[in-house]
């Protein structure tokens, strides 16, 4: 007995990306309306629940005024893009 396995050559976004390609702006936007409302209750908590020392361990709680933590991300960047 020989198996064969069929490969999907049909990406699951590019068959829906052919459906929706030709519906209007108002009815792309309906879409995303849906789409973001039907994850929404999966993803929604209340900053309030969550424990930030057990959720973020490692992390430094310095806090910063708004000129450092703007020199700090401007040296960030330079040092990527430089």
């Amino acid at each position: 007995m020989e198996m064969t396995t069929r490969q999907n050559t049909v990406h699951p976004m590019s068959y829906y990306w052919d459906i929706v390609k030709d519906m209007d702006n108002s009815q792309k936007l309906e879409l995303v309306a849906m789409l973001i409302e039907s994850v929404k209750p999966m993803h929604t908590m209340p900053l309030l629940d969550v424990v930030y020392e057990e959720a973020f361990p490692d992390m430094n709680k310095e806090l910063y005024t708004p000129e450092e933590a703007y020199e700090l991300t401007m040296r960030d960047i330079r040092a990527i893009y430089d």
